[in-house]
């Protein structure tokens, strides 16, 4: 199995400015991821759970989008700030880094202890490139997910190499150039997708940011648009039709199902999808139309998906090697124990959240402030 990943960039988006919308959004990205890994995945490719919910891998797509909205939305507006750089970085590191290292200390005894082979196994990627957020490569090298502990985390690493070099662009580059910039890998990115899936590459094609960051570009994008052009009509329609075809067109992702020379064409169709999507949604922010996605359960799976991120794998595989149970959700008992699994996951993330992350960022948003 090949965990998608989940990300959380809601506490980025200015207080003053905030759309309730995106915690839909990011609601509905981490449902589908949860039950792909949870009720799709278990009894393999051969059976009908895994053809029906393999496309919740997809919310990978949805989840890049909106941060590269959120994460350029916030840069742009504060490009020519004072304390640019530290009040960025800062936020970004108490919001990934303390929950991230806690795991990589938990991966780090399970190793010194040679505890499970299965979770902690690093299957040919070295624990030092986790430190690094350097594993996505070390996947990529090995042509496995590495340690199945940490194997989500191949996304937080495309998201930090994205921080890295994004940040500057944007302070240093006049926005009406980046535009062109942002195009280069929305259009780069899926011929490399294409080329790639004629070549014996398993994981490449999925870890790595030269084949990945067409989906953050297409929210970053959609930031830009917001900002330096006014609203326009004719744009809002074009899109609504987009958004309209592609939805006509996702049956399309059962039908190819998980193939390898499929990946160009559906992470593409994805993209699209979702791009209109977020447009649409936020061109209409506030209707009545859209209330489910600022409702507080929406809320709910907004605030914890990045714990939710982080755990949710561990404790399904440790809630039914705990009761030495196979993983299966062919019996009433594998199913009983998925939901239990489900339950405990999103328990333990609401603790977190309330005692753990939010105060850790409320110190960041105070302490880091950007004038």
């Amino acid at each position: 199995m090949r965990p998608c990943p989940v990300l959380v960039e809601g506490e980025l988006a200015l207080q003053r400015d905030r759309i309730g919308e995106l915690d839909g959004l990011r609601a509905i990205a981490l449902l589908i991821v949860v039950i792909w890994h949870y009720f799709g995945t278990p009894d393999g490719p051969q059976d009908w759970p895994w053809k029906l919910l393999h496309v919740g891998r997809f919310g990978v797509d949805l989840f890049f989008i909106l941060s590269g909205y959120l994460i350029t939305d916030i840069l742009l507006r504060h490009r020519t700030a004072e304390r640019y750089y530290s009040a960025f970085y800062g936020r970004r590191a108490f919001r990934i880094w303390p929950l991230y290292y806690l795991m990589c200390a938990g991966a780090l005894i399970g190793w010194s202890l040679s505890l499970s082979a299965d979770l902690f196994g690093t299957r040919g990627v070295p624990g030092w490139l986790y430190l690094f957020g350097l594993q996505n490569f070390g996947m990529a090298k090995a042509q496995t997910d590495g340690a199945y502990f940490l194997a989500v985390t191949w996304s937080l690493a495309i998201e930090e190499q994205f921080y890295l070099l994004f940040p500057l662009l944007v302070r240093y580059i006049p926005p009406e150039r980046l535009f062109a910039i942002l195009l280069v890998p929305i259009l780069i990115c899926p011929i490399g997708r294409l080329i790639d899936s004629a070549l014996p590459d398993a994981y490449g094609w999925y870890v790595l940011p030269q084949f990945r960051i067409d989906s953050l570009a297409i929210g970053a994008l959609i930031a830009w648009w917001r900002l330096y052009r006014k609203p326009d009509a004719e744009i809002s329609g074009l899109v609504v039709r987009i958004l309209k075809w592609s939805t006509m067109a996702l049956p399309l992702l059962w039908l190819f199902g998980w193939k390898r020379w499929s990946v160009a064409f559906s992470h593409t169709q994805v993209e699209i999808f979702f791009g209109a999507l977020l447009f649409v949604v936020l061109e209409h922010r506030g209707s009545p139309q859209l209330a489910i996605l600022r409702s507080s359960v929406a809320n709910f799976f907004a605030r914890t998906s990045y714990a939710a991120y982080l755990i949710h794998p561990v404790v399904v595989y440790l809630l039914f090697a705990v009761l030495h149970r196979p993983r299966t959700i062919e019996s009433l008992a594998g199913i009983s124990l998925t939901f239990g699994a489900l339950a405990l996951t999103f328990g333990l993330c609401a603790l977190s959240y309330r005692y753990f992350e939010r105060p850790l960022l409320d110190f960041a948003h105070r302490r880091f402030a950007f004038n």
